[in-house]
């Protein structure tokens, strides 16, 4: 049954990646089938830069949807301007502001229109849940992400600051969790969805709350199985890809280690992506004897880095915190298996069918196990061909359709449960 929903993303755009294309692709998903009303502030780099979305508002109406843009206060954007400057963390205050002014939106929203269901969709941190609880509205919150505690092993052999960066994180988010503003969140939202298995583990530990596990990303279209490209792979090189930014959470060092270790030498590394480690990566690789079968192609645009992606054989991921990255579904589209750590959003979306995964452990044993792991396919590519039909497979769970069911569900559990406890007061009042 068609619903009239109010959905808060705040950063929201058609073109850009990560948590706008999560929340840009819920809300044209759902604009298929509901009425939506959607509460956003960002569609650019930075709070209150929306002009992307100014435009494709004007160029392409979409007429189930109300964009509504949702301006800062000016204490909002004045704390934000030390997030501009690279002061990251005051981004927290301004948002919480900004979730102040989605209120006083949604409010107004509701005098005049009869709103079947609230979702607090984004961004996926659990950090700042917003206020939209305060409507007595069924609501729904999710994904849920951000409840990611780092492995100390993850850090050995990492830099000071680095390791004192996650410590703190860690310490953070263990005093958040115990944040009374955010427990009372968890408390009266109707229906929790969480990005990973993980996640959903510590919301039932620190809040007694059952919830859903559905990963923030899904895939938009499988592509056909390409048999063409392991036609001579047991003559040929077998193409591996490494995609993110250089920096220390996408450990792309641990990878150049692991690949040094691997005997087999019909391998090449096509590494997307770039930042402020590149060149330091690029001596440890000639350092190491393997910079002659690693393509650098720095930051591609988007459709060459796709092209890329599906050229390949094996996908790598090595990050020390990750929910869920897109590549991992980008990949999974392309029917590519992804070798990773087995933590975070890898240990869900991965499975032995679809992949190879890496337990957490002391770094020197984890660089053994990731090269005897690529030693093993190299030496028989033929099973990549084989984990790559499994991909396939794989993916349709991951598929749009598969989450629209699933967020329908959620929506009608919401629906269902908020009508009840108002019941209950009703009942024993009679």
């Amino acid at each position: 049954m068609k619903k009239k929903i109010l959905i808060s993303a705040y950063a929201l755009s058609p073109v850009k990646g990560s948590e706008f294309a999560v929340a840009w692709n819920t809300v044209t998903k759902l604009a298929d089938h509901h009425e939506l009303w959607v509460l956003y502030g960002m569609s650019d780099d930075h709070m209150g830069d929306t002009q992307t979305m100014r435009q494709y508002i004007i160029d392409h109406p979409l007429p189930s949807v109300h964009f509504i843009e949702v301006r800062g206060s000016w204490l909002a954007n004045t704390i934000n301007l030390l997030n501009k400057v690279g002061l990251g963390w005051f981004f927290y205050f301004a948002y919480y502001l900004w979730q102040k002014e989605a209120l006083k939106t949604a409010r107004e929203i509701l005098k005049r229109v009869d709103i079947d269901v609230v979702h607090q969709l984004g961004p996926i941190g659990f950090r700042e849940p917003g206020f939209l609880w305060e409507l007595d509205k069924p609501m729904v919150w999710g994904p849920i992400g951000g409840m990611i505690f780092t492995d100390e092993r993850l850090l050995q052999g990492k830099a000071l600051l680095t390791r004192l960066k996650f410590r703190l994180k860690n310490s953070i988010n263990t005093y958040q969790l115990n944040s009374g503003r955010i427990r009372t969140a968890f408390e009266k939202a109707d229906v929790l969805f969480t990005s990973t298995q993980s996640g959903r583990e510590i919301v039932k530990e620190k809040f007694d709350r059952d919830s859903y596990y559905l990963p923030e990303v899904g895939i938009l279209k499988q592509m056909p199985f390409d048999r063409n490209k392991f036609k001579n792979i047991a003559d040929g090189n077998v193409e591996l890809v490494w995609s993110g930014s250089h920096i220390e959470r996408k450990n792309l060092e641990l990878c150049l280690d692991a690949l040094a270790k691997v005997k087999a030498t019909n391998w090449v590394l096509n590494v997307l992506g770039s930042g402020p480690l590149t060149e330091k990566l690029k001596l440890k690789s000639s350092q190491l004897n393997i910079a002659d079968r690693i393509k650098w192609h720095g930051h591609l645009k988007r459709e060459e880095a796709i092209n890329v992606m599906a050229q390949s054989h094996l996908h790598i991921i090595t990050s020390i915190a990750e929910d869920n990255t897109t590549v991992i579904f980008e990949a999974m589209s392309f029917n590519v298996p992804t070798l990773a750590l087995n933590h975070c959003g890898m240990r869900d979306v991965i499975c032995d069918s679809c992949g190879i995964r890496i337990d957490i452990d002391d770094r020197d044993m984890m660089v053994n196990n990731l090269a005897v792991a690529l030693n093993g396919l190299l030496t028989n590519p033929q099973r990549l061909e084989i984990l790559a039909k499994n991909t396939g497979i794989c993916a349709d769970s991951h598929s749009w359709d598969k989450r629209l069911v699933r967020l329908e569900n959620m929506y009608n559990e919401a629906i269902s449960l908020h009508n009840e406890r108002k019941r209950v007061p009703e009942i024993l009042m009679a």
